[in-house]
């Protein structure tokens, strides 16, 4: 099922648009009354999950929770603004959480003319407050989702790795260590599925730089600049990051390509646009470059694993988990594929808790192995980048396998790749690198799907 939806860019809070699906909706038929595990495996609970990860996008309600983040006059208040209206004008419930730092540094505070401790304890005071405000607003989001049956957006100017790029590394550790339950993989991975990283106009668009549409706003060009790099550098690592930067021939292209990257997130395929931020994969040459040769990166280990699907032929689901220092976050993805006259393929990504991955991993395809990676992630230029290491245990043809991995809507000759990278060769529509086949048992016939 792919749903397509026609519209205008120029006017997106404006327009109103309808969606059409084509193709039968799939249930999900397994045979478990050979399992071990037959009672845990046909509770209600499970039976509802195992539907969930095998029904195409559309059929369940969902909650998305995007975070907006970037430099000074970057155009978050107007990009939300847009993609709200967008997304209600389509039948969606949306809920957007305001600033946090905003509305405390209206009361008053000036950030500068407090101590080096008063400063250190106003950022812990602040990330405190931001995650109560974020707790209420999603628990609320769930409401709409699960009671009303409503597909639900939740949108945060600004998340929680905001307040830690304005600390250094040995302060962000102090804060830590006085907050246990404090962590990336939670704060950063766990409660958003997207970030949205918006680029300051003081990079590659100076002369709209300005500082008279927020009264809290004092930074000059080259702080905006540097704060920009510091928000990226904080989201580093996060699944589902997307940059938007200012190569677009006016603000409001730039506007249309932050929703352009919303709505493929969420499954919707978009028409007016020209070509999607599709995935690009690159086979690399190895050796890799020195560590030092990369701009700063954060690494995590990322475990994939396919799950039995009841249609095999048209829908790929696959359990996640990504992890660093012991903290872990779950998710699964399904890739519908088209049917018909559809020839696109439609993928989502949804958080789960352990829980949840724990009683997915009970229907495991077994004619597939699990796929081990450490994913390299850094900002090149900003774009935003991953470098899939493929690690053993594996199949034969994962061993010594490097992939770069980026989401772009350049063409060939425009597409930029890291010049300290030594690439092979673009895999993006070789059936041979997609995941699915790599993880494939080697005794097994090599059927593409």
């Amino acid at each position: 099922m792919v749903f397509n939806y026609e519209l205008d860019e120029t006017a997106i809070h404006e327009k109103s648009v309808v969606a059409c699906s084509s193709g039968e909706n799939s249930k999900l038929e397994l045979d478990l009354s050979n399992s071990n595990d037959a009672t845990d495996l046909h509770s209600a609970e499970q039976r509802q999950l195992l539907r969930r990860t095998n029904s195409p996008p559309g059929e369940y309600k969902r909650m998305h929770r995007v975070v907006f983040t970037g430099g000074p006059c970057a155009g978050k208040t107007t990009g939300i603004n847009k993609i709200k209206s967008f997304f209600e004008n389509i039948g969606w419930k949306v809920l957007v959480v305001p600033e946090t730092a905003y509305t405390v540094l209206s009361s008053g505070i000036y950030f500068h003319e407090l101590s080096e401790q008063s400063q250190l304890k106003f950022q812990e005071n602040l990330l405190k407050t931001l995650l109560q405000i974020e707790d209420t607003v999603n628990e609320t989001a769930k409401y709409y989702t699960n009671e009303r049956d409503q597909n639900c957006l939740v949108i945060y100017d600004r998340g929680a790795m905001d307040p830690v790029s304005y600390l250094t590394r040995e302060q962000w550790e102090i804060l830590k260590q006085r907050n246990p339950a404090w962590n990336e993989i939670d704060l950063r991975d766990n409660r958003y599925d997207q970030v949205v990283h918006l680029v300051t106009a003081a990079l590659g668009a100076e002369q709209f730089y300005t500082l008279a549409n927020n009264c809290t706003r004092t930074e000059t060009i080259e702080l905006a600049r540097e704060l920009d790099e510091r928000c990226s550098k904080a989201w580093l690592g996060h699944p589902c990051m997307d940059v938007v930067d200012n190569q677009y021939q006016s603000f409001e292209r730039k506007i249309s390509k932050a929703l352009q990257v919303v709505c493929e997130r969420v499954g919707l395929n978009m028409k007016g646009f020209g070509s999607g931020n599709r995935k690009r994969k690159f086979l690399v040459r190895l050796p890799l470059p020195s560590d030092d040769r990369f701009p700063d990166f954060k690494e995590v280990n990322v475990v994939h694993n396919y799950l039995v699907s009841s249609s095999p032929s048209s829908m790929q689901v696959r359990l996640r988990k990504i992890g660093q220092g012991g903290n872990w976050s779950y998710s699964y993805a399904t890739r519908t594929c088209g049917v018909g006259a559809e020839t696109e393929t439609v993928d989502t990504r949804t958080q789960i808790d352990f829980r949840e991955y724990a009683l997915l991993e009970k229907t495991i395809d077994r004619s597939h192995s699990t796929v081990y990676v450490k994913r390299r992630c850094f900002i090149w230029r900003h774009g935003y980048y991953r470098l899939d290491m493929y690690e053993e245990p594996c199949e034969p043809n994962c061993r010594g396998l490097v992939l770069l991995i980026t989401r772009s809507s350049a063409t060939d000759d425009d597409l930029l790749l890291p010049d300290f990278i030594q690439v092979e060769r673009e895999v993006t529509n070789d059936p041979a690198y997609s995941m699915f086949n790599l993880s494939k048992k080697a005794k097994l016939d090599d059927e593409i799907l």
